[in-house]
């Protein structure tokens, strides 16, 4: 990187260790031509400096930055007390009218507009900066040309949804800022906001998993009433800095040093190689929302899948953290070692003999349990013992006709529903431009955006139709 890149994320290793984190002396932030700003063991380390097991960072609650500081007014030490903080960050009525997470994000922004006055000025000044729009939008703050090339895809309706969320959350705290008269209120503006947004959604992580016993019983001593310890997320700096592996072993310990959430690598690496967190099991329509990238298909993993969203869902699932809110159509079978997140979704699901049936291999088998279950209701009393597996022996492989006759009526909802949303897919007329023009987009005149939404719309694209012709063929 170039010096003053150097001198930012040198500054941010020296504020965050004289505040009590750590980096491991073996390793550096470096600038990776692919993954940009990220982690490694140094050239020059020698093989056995680093080995697994080795803590790569370690984050301590004084240096992050959350809701918990707007309502402690600042920095958050332990080991004070949790009745001697100083006065919150914004006025009253918005501390207890917006929501932690909209206050978490205001927070940020005025961190930002405090400049070198804010005690997390090395931090804030590693990150993507508001000016610089493109290097931090995520697809919901995309520009509306780039927004066009998800078209149809999962990522638009989503990214519609949180632009609409957004805008009202915005609105209606900075309308709260006005009224109480707070000062400077009209530097809190919307493109602050949308970066904030973004910051805290590609960089934060949950409190219940990083923060230690002493600092969640710290925390739960300045917690408003009615305010759980997930209704926000925090930012750790230098923490957030390692790039996303879905195969990388890992652990966030924060047991080891009551006073620190430690980042552990259980993988070995090599003098010079990237090291990586893990983000957890997410598919590249996740990750393309939230980080603002998606991962390519290899031979021992794939992560393309369509999401097929749960019509009639109720408040207990939407709300509930054990069910997901939509199923899964695969590239590759659910139960292929390369699909992650696909076998990850058969973890307790519910026994249906169904899912069994070859030309449901792609299909995420809660859909295909879901479906017989809204299917057998409409029809007779045996469908309904089929679906269940009621009478049938184990073991006992015997053709079933109720069981045929609603895997069939299956497969019909299933074709119609992905035989559409493949063509709304392919229809895109991506090489288009303005007709008066006279032009047609090449991949050379391609934004990154762009580029980006077309790879994922050709994955999509990809695991509906392996999907397809597997329903198709049995």
């Amino acid at each position: 990187m170039n010096s003053r890149d150097q001198k930012r994320f040198d500054e941010l290793v020296s504020w965050a260790e004289e505040n009590g984190a750590s980096l491991h002396p073996s390793l550096e932030v470096y600038l990776d031509d692919v993954t940009k700003y990220s982690v490694r063991v140094k050239p020059s380390a020698q093989q056995d400096d680093f080995l697994p097991g080795s803590t790569a960072i370690a984050c301590p609650v004084s240096t992050t930055l959350s809701f918990l500081n707007a309502v402690a007014g600042g920095p958050i030490t332990v080991s004070a007390s949790p009745n001697g903080h100083r006065e919150p960050a914004f006025p009253l009525r918005f501390m207890n009218e917006v929501p932690p997470y909209v206050i978490g994000r205001f927070f940020l922004v005025q961190q930002y507009l405090k400049g070198n006055n804010s005690f997390w000025r090395p931090y804030i000044a590693t990150l993507p900066q508001p000016e610089h729009i493109s290097s931090w939008a995520l697809p919901a703050f995309w520009p509306e040309d780039d927004v066009d090339f998800l078209e149809n895809t999962n990522v638009a309706v989503a990214a519609e949804e949180i632009q609409a969320n957004v805008k009202k959350e915005f609105k209606q705290a900075r309308n709260i800022l006005k009224e109480e008269n707070f000062p400077n209120w009209q530097d809190y503006t919307r493109v602050l906001y949308n970066w904030a947004f973004c910051i805290f959604t590609s960089r934060s992580f949950r409190p219940s998993l990083i923060l230690t016993q002493p600092a969640r019983d710290h925390v739960s001593g300045i917690l408003p009433t009615g305010c759980k310890i997930d209704d926000f997320s925090i930012l750790q700096p230098l923490f957030d800095i390692p790039n996303h592996s879905m195969t990388a072993k890992y652990t966030w310990d924060v047991v080891s040093d009551p006073a620190c959430c430690r980042l552990i690598c259980g993988d070995a690496y090599r003098p010079g190689e990237q090291i990586y967190n893990n983000y957890g099991l997410k598919t590249n329509s996740e990750l393309l929302l939230g980080y603002g990238f998606i991962l390519p298909e290899t031979k021992d993993l794939h992560n393309d899948y369509y999401h097929v969203r749960k019509i009639n869902q109720t408040t207990d699932d939407s709300e509930s953290p054990n069910k997901p809110k939509d199923f899964l159509i695969s590239l590759r079978p659910i139960s292929d070692p390369s699909s992650l997140v696909g076998r990850a979704r058969q973890v307790d699901c519910r026994t249906l003999d169904l899912h069994k049936d070859a030309a449901f291999a792609h299909i995420e088998p809660a859909l295909v349990y879901d479906l017989a279950m809204a299917l057998a209701k409409s029809q007779e009393k045996a469908y309904l013992d089929a679906a269940l597996g009621v009478g049938i022996p184990p073991g006992d492989t015997l053709p079933n006709p109720g069981l045929e006759q609603l895997s069939n009526c299956i497969k019909e909802v299933l074709v119609v529903k992905m035989v559409n949303d493949f063509q709304r897919l392919a229809d895109f007329e991506v090489f288009e431009m303005e007709e008066e023009q006279g032009q047609f987009a090449s991949e050379a005149q391609m934004t990154p955006n762009q580029k980006l939404a077309m790879q994922y719309r050709e994955q999509c694209t990809k695991a509906l139709e392996a999907a397809l012709t597997t329903l198709t063929d049995h």
